[in-house]
């Protein structure tokens, strides 16, 4: 099966985490599933292009924390995504998926 992170439920916005350098901004959102558990979407929006793309999608996940390392390297719940190597995460294509909740960002 072929899978996409372009077709992925856009979800409501939870938080906005800027990186060090204002270069980019990591969004995430929620996408409620009445029928299951919730899925998080992190979406990466360059600041200078305001391209905006996927690069996370994880299940089950509402609110994941989210971490700059550095400019270009950003930590979004388990896991590490280096920006310069167009890293994604999908958990429909990780062999080692468990379905459980990463670390969650804390509620404002």
């Amino acid at each position: 099966m072929l899978f996409s992170l372009k077709n992925v439920p856009k979800g409501n916005l939870v938080q906005s985490v800027e990186s060090p350098d204002g270069s980019y901004t990591l969004n995430t959102y929620i996408s409620q599933n009445t029928l299951s558990l919730d899925a998080a979407r992190g979406e990466l929006v360059n600041e200078k292009t305001l391209v905006k793309r996927t690069i996370y999608w994880n299940y089950p996940d509402s609110r994941p924390a989210v971490t700059w390392i550095n400019h270009n390297t950003v930590k979004i719940g388990n896991q590490t995504l280096h920006l310069d190597t167009d890293e994604t995460y999908d958990w429909r294509k990780d062999d080692h998926w468990i379905r459980e909740e990463p670390p969650q960002a804390q509620v404002r």
